[in-house]
């Protein structure tokens, strides 16, 4: 499985829906402007467009915090959809990044972050938050 790590622009307002059994979806795209330097300045190039699909809690976060044009880092699973056209029988195949992570690229923004309530019984579990519980540490102790 192939890991990528990118920032970009949005292209759109991402788009939330829900899946038959209530569990939240949002897709948007991300476009990752390219330029390079020349001896005459600055030029663009074709710019990398990612499709992206984020899932549960984090899906509702990113369509009610993300907007068009808005950079955003995004972190992810790379993956191959393959379909075969209905209208000419041919094969497809498309790419698109699966999030792990959502976030404001604060080179160009400030937030403010407010922690979210997690939904009893939504049935996901964020394998990095577990059991864990957060450590309480004097101030002055800190071993940094």
């Amino acid at each position: 499985m192939s890991f990528i790590t990118f920032a970009g622009n949005l292209a759109a307002d991402p788009e939330l829906r829900s899946t038959p059994n209530g569990r939240a979806v949002a897709r948007f795209t991300v476009m990752e402007n390219r330029r390079r330097r020349t001896a005459d300045g600055w030029e663009n190039e074709e710019p990398n467009v990612f499709r992206v699909e984020v899932w549960g809690d984090q899906a509702e976060h990113v369509a009610a915090s993300c907007h068009k044009g808005e950079r955003v880092t995004v972190e992810g699973r790379i993956e191959t959809n393959r379909w075969t056209d209905k209208a000419t029988e041919q094969q497809r195949t498309a790419q698109q990044v699966t999030a792990i992570e959502v976030g404001f690229s604060l080179k160009y923004h400030t937030v403010t972050a407010q922690k979210a309530e997690h939904k009893a019984g939504a049935g996901e579990q964020d394998d990095q938050n577990g059991s864990w519980e957060v450590a309480d540490i004097p101030d002055g102790d800190s071993p940094f």
